[in-house]
C-alpha cells in the first residue's frame, strides 16, 4: 500500500532503520562534550536531530575514506603572546566526534556537501521546515531545532570540513553532464541548488533506497540541483544514477555508476513542475513530493577555489577560448610588468617602509598566476619575465575592437578585476589551492586599475574575497578600521602582527590560515582592537606614563647596543561579543639600573614602569608606516659597541630628546625589549615624533648589527631628522 506522506514514510523507516541515541559519553565526559560543541558555535541537540535524519544513510566506503583523510586533521596556530587564544582549524568537536560514530559521520558528510552548494540562510530555512513537518506528523510532537541553532550547526560543519574540495566532485559531475557547454553567466551555480521540495523528499528517499527491498527506485523531475543530487546520490552514497537531459547538445542519458540505476533524474528543460516519487518494483507509488507553489527558494553560492579561480571568472563572462587565452596573457603580462617596475624602484632605495616591503616579486606573481589560471599554466610558463612585455599595447587594445580582447565594458571590468585579484593574493602568505573565494566579489571603485595596491587596500580586498557570498547579509561581515582577523568558510585572513610579538618580526604581509579565532573552544568571526582611538587621534596608542629622556651618548662617543629598560610580562584584556573577540594588549617595561630613573627633583630615585595599550590592528598600522632595516651579514648581538658617527644621538626614555639639530638620527636604546620597542614606536609616531617632524621612523631587525642599522638610517634619509628604534 502506498504511503501517503513524508511522515508515514519516515515512521516506517524509523522501524526499518532503528536509530538509537548517539550519546556515548556520560557524566563529566558528556558535560565536556556539550561544552565543546556549544562553544564551537554549534548545538548538541540540533546535531542529534540532524543525525537522526541524515545519519541513517550509508556513506560509500571509498568516498568515506577520502573524506575522512581530508578533514580529520586539527590545526592550531598560536596568537602572539596570548596563551589561551589561537587560530583553530580543521576538525573541531563536531567532526572529531563524527570520526568515531558512523551516524554522525554520515550526517557531517552530507551536510558538508549541501552547505557548499547552497546559501546558508536558505538551506537553514528549508531544513527547518522539513524537520517541523516531520515533527507535526509524528505520534508525539517534539519541537525541532531553532533556526539560529540550526544555522550554527551548519556553519560549524562548513568550517570544520573546508579541507575537502567539493568543487572537484561537483565539477567532475558537471563535465560529464554538460561536456560541450561553457556557462557564461551565473546559471552554473544556480543549477547546483536543489529545489526545496526535492530536498525535503531526498531527506527520506535516499534512506529508503538504501534500506528498502531491491528494485525500489527514485524518480526525480527537476532541471535545478542535478549536479548536487548526483554528487550526493552517487559519490557520497554509492547509488547508481541515470540522468536524462534531452538538450540541444545531449539527447542521450548519462549514467553514474555500474549496475541498474536506482535514481532516475529527468532534467529535460520543460515548464513541468518539479517532483519526486519513490516507487517499488511493481511501480506502486510509495511516496511522492509534488511541486509547492510557496516553497522556499534556496540560493546558490558564488565561490570557487583559488585553483583556476581566474579561469572560472573569465568563463562566466565569455565562451571564446581563444579570447580567454588572450585575456590571461594580458592579465599576467601586465602584473609582471608592473611588479618589475616596482622592484626596479625599490632597488634604488636602501630600505623601504612596511607598505612597500609587501609588494609582490615577479616570481611570486608568476607562481600565483599558475594557480589562479591553472588551465593556462603552459602559456604562463612560456612567458619570459625578463623580456619586454607589450603591456602598454595590451592595455590600450582593450579600448579597441581587437577580437583577442573584449571590447565591451563587462569584459574590461573582468580583466581589471582579475589583475587586482592577482596583486592582492600575491601579497598574502598561506594561499592554498583549497582556499575558496567569492566570484566577482570586488567593486572596481575600490581599486586603481593596473596599479599595485597598498597593504591596507589589499587587506580589505582579500577580506571581501574571503567572506563574499549571498549568505553574507545574515552575518556581520563588515571589516572595519580596527579589524585584525576576519574568518569565513573555515579560513582566516590575519595581519602579520597577530603572530609576531616584536615589531621587527611583525611581517608586513597578510596571512591566510585554515581556521577560525578561538579561545577555550569558543569560536568567533573577528578579532578587533579593544583599544578605542582617543578623540582627535588616528591610532589606538595610549599616552605613556613615564615622561623621561636622557642622552646616553653623543656623536663621537662610545655606545652599546642594549636597552635601558627591563621587560615586564605583557597583559591582555579580551572582551567578547556575539561575533568578535576584542583584544587589547598592554606591553610594559620598567627602568633598569641606577642611572635610568625618574628625572631629578621628582623624589627618590626608583624604577618606574611604563606601559602602552595597543591592539593588533594598531600594531600592524605602525608596522606598515615604519621603515624596516633588514638583517645584515655581520654578527648582531646585544652588548656590541660602536662610536656614534656625526649626527647620531643615542637616548634613553620615551620623551622628546633635547636635541634640535636639523640633521639627526635619534637612536632609542631599547634593543632586546619588545615591549619597550612598541612603546617607543608609539611615542615617535603619534606624539613627540610628530612635533619634531621626523622624516621617518626606522626599526632595526634583530639580525642587523648596531653599525649597519645606524648607517642605513643615515644613508636613506640624509640631511633629515630620523627616529631609529634599536
Amino acid at each position: 500500500m502506498a504511503m501517503s506522506s513524508q511522515f508515514s514514510l519516515s515512521l516506517e523507516l524509523s522501524k526499518l532503520v532503528p536509530f538509537g541515541s548517539l550519546v556515548n559519553a556520560t557524566g563529566h565526559g558528556l558535560v565536556r562534550l556539550l561544552r565543546q560543541i556549544q562553544t564551537s558555535g554549534s548545538d548538541f541537540i540540533t546535531e542529534q536531530d540532524l543525525a537522526e535524519v541524515f545519519g541513517r544513510n550509508r556513506v560509500e566506503p571509498m568516498f568515506a575514506s577520502t573524506f575522512r583523510t581530508a578533514v580529520k586533521q586539527s590545526l592550531i596556530h598560536e596568537i602572539s603572546g596570548i596563551a589561551e587564544m589561537v587560530i583553530e582549524g580543521g576538525a573541531g568537536p563536531t567532526v572529531r566526534r563524527s570520526l568515531n560514530e558512523p551516524g554522525y559521520f554520515a550526517m557531517v558528510v552530507q551536510l558538508s556537501l549541501l552547505t557548499f552548494t547552497h546559501d546558508l540562510p536558505g538551506l537553514t530555512r528549508s531544513i527547518t521546515r522539513s524537520l517541523e513537518q516531520r515533527a507535526q506528523g509524528a505520534a508525539e510532537y517534539v519541537a525541532p531545532p531553532r533556526y539560529d541553532n540550526l544555522m550554527g550547526a551548519l556553519r560549524a560543519i562548513r568550517e570544520q570540513t573546508c579541507g575537502f574540495m567539493w568543487e572537484l566532485v561537483i565539477s567532475a559531475v558537471e563535465s560529464k553532464l554538460y561536456p560541450s557547454i561553457l556557462w557564461t553567466d551565473g546559471t552554473l551555480y544556480t543549477r547546483r541548488t536543489i529545489p526545496q521540495n526535492i530536498l525535503q523528499g531526498l531527506m527520506e528517499s535516499f534512506t529508503a533506497i538504501q534500506h528498502l527491498p531491491e528494485n525500489t527506485r527514485l524518480r526525480i523531475r527537476s532541471v535545478r540541483g542535478v549536479p548536487t543530487i548526483v554528487a550526493w546520490a552517487h559519490h557520497v552514497l554509492g547509488l547508481t544514477v541515470r540522468v536524462d537531459l534531452n538538450t540541444y547538445t545531449n539527447d542521450e542519458s548519462t549514467s553514474f555508476g555500474d549496475g541498474w540505476p536506482t535514481v532516475f533524474i529527468d532534467a529535460t528543460p520543460t515548464h513541468s513542475p518539479t517532483s519526486l516519487a519513490l516507487l517499488n518494483e511493481t511501480d506502486d507509488l510509495l511516496f511522492e513530493v509534488a511541486d509547492e507553489s510557496q516553497h522556499i527558494r534556496l540560493g546558490p553560492i558564488y565561490r570557487h577555489p583559488v585553483k583556476d579561480y581566474g579561469t572560472r571568472t573569465l568563463r562566466l563572462g565569455d565562451d571564446d577560448l581563444e579570447r580567454e587565452r588572450g585575456m590571461v596573457f594580458a592579465i599576467v603580462a601586465s602584473c609582471i610588468e608592473i611588479a618589475r617596475k616596482q622592484a626596479d624602484g625599490r632597488r634604488s632605495k636602501p630600505i623601504v617602509t612596511g607598505k612597500e616591503s609587501c609588494f609582490p616579486s615577479v616570481q611570486r606573481i608568476i607562481s600565483l598566476s599558475r594557480s589562479v589560471f591553472a588551465s593556462h599554466a603552459d602559456m604562463i610558463d612560456a612567458i619570459d619575465p625578463a623580456s619586454e612585455l607589450p603591456c602598454a599595447a595590451l592595455q590600450s587594445s582593450l579600448k579597441r575592437s581587437d577580437p583577442k580582447y573584449p571590447s565591451h565594458y563587462g569584459g574590461i571590468k573582468t580583466l581589471l578585476y582579475l589583475t587586482h585579484v592577482i596583486f592582492v593574493l600575491s601579497m598574502a602568505q598561506g594561499v592554498e589551492d583549497e582556499l575558496t573565494l567569492g566570484i566577482n566579489a570586488l567593486d572596481e571603485r575600490h581599486y586603481t586599475p593596473f596599479q599595485l595596491p597598498d597593504a591596507r587596500t589589499a587587506f580589505l580586498s582579500l577580506a571581501s574575497l574571503l567572506v563574499e557570498s549571498n549568505d553574507r547579509n545574515d552575518e556581520p561581515y563588515v571589516v572595519g578600521d580596527s579589524t585584525s582577523v576576519v574568518s569565513a568558510w573555515g579560513w582566516c585572513l590575519c595581519l602579520g602582527s597577530v603572530t609576531s610579538p616584536d615589531p621587527s618580526d611583525a611581517t608586513a604581509e597578510l596571512v591566510f590560515m585554515r581556521g577560525v579565532p578561538a579561545r577555550g573552544g569558543e569560536r568567533k568571526v573577528y578579532i578587533i582592537d579593544g583599544v578605542k582611538p582617543l578623540k582627535g587621534e588616528v591610532t589606538a596608542f595610549s599616552k605613556t606614563q613615564l615622561a623621561y629622556v636622557n642622552i646616553a651618548a653623543q656623536p663621537g662617543e662610545k655606545c652599546n647596543l642594549e636597552s635601558w629598560t627591563s621587560p615586564r610580562k605583557s597583559r591582555h584584556f579580551i572582551g567578547t561579543t556575539e561575533f568578535t573577540f576584542e583584544v587589547s594588549r598592554v606591553v610594559a617595561c620598567a627602568s633598569s639600573g641606577p642611572t635610568s630613573v625618574a628625572p631629578p627633583g621628582l623624589g627618590p630615585r626608583k624604577a618606574r614602569e611604563d606601559s602602552l595599550s595597543i591592539g593588533f590592528r594598531s600594531m600592524q598600522e605602525a608596522r606598515w608606516d615604519v621603515v624596516h632595516i633588514p638583517a645584515c651579514e655581520h654578527l648582531a648581538a646585544l652588548g656590541q659597541s660602536i662610536i656614534l658617527p656625526e649626527g647620531v644621538w643615542a637616548f634613553e626614555g620615551f620623551d622628546t630628546p633635547p636635541v634640535r639639530a636639523q640633521e639627526a638620527v635619534f637612536a632609542g636604546l631599547v634593543a632586546g625589549d619588545s615591549s619597550a620597542r612598541w612603546i617607543l614606536i608609539g611615542r615617535m609616531m603619534y606624539q613627540w615624533g610628530v612635533l619634531m617632524r621626523l622624516a621617518a621612523i626606522c626599526v632595526r631587525s634583530r639580525g642587523c648589527c648596531f653599525e649597519c642599522a645606524v648607517q642605513a638610517a643615515k644613508g636613506a634619509f640624509p640631511r633629515q631628522r630620523v627616529g631609529l628604534v634599536l
